[in-house]
């Protein structure tokens, strides 16, 4: 608990990580209400949406990993430091 106090573990990539779903379900209904109206381009929102959201995510997802690595590298440089 104290990490996420002192933000040295970030809450963001776990939240990102429940959202992706409701908005990757929001795609879903969205084109399936578009299909069901009868609309012929309802399909294009399914592919097109549901990988728009999924690379988002990924993007957003990155900035932390990135975040992460240099936490770690961080870390071993400091441990060799020491010796």
């Amino acid at each position: 608990m104290r990490d996420y106090l002192l933000f040295k573990k970030m809450i963001a990539p776990t939240l990102l990580k429940i959202l992706f779903w409701p908005a990757l379900a929001a795609s879903i209904y969205y084109s399936a209400r578009l299909i069901i109206a009868g609309n012929p381009i309802g399909w294009v929102p399914l592919i097109v949406g549901s990988l728009f959201v999924r690379v988002l995510f990924e993007m957003l997802l990155l900035f932390f990993s990135i975040n992460d690595n240099l936490f770690h590298i961080k870390q071993k440089l400091a441990e060799r430091e020491e010796k």
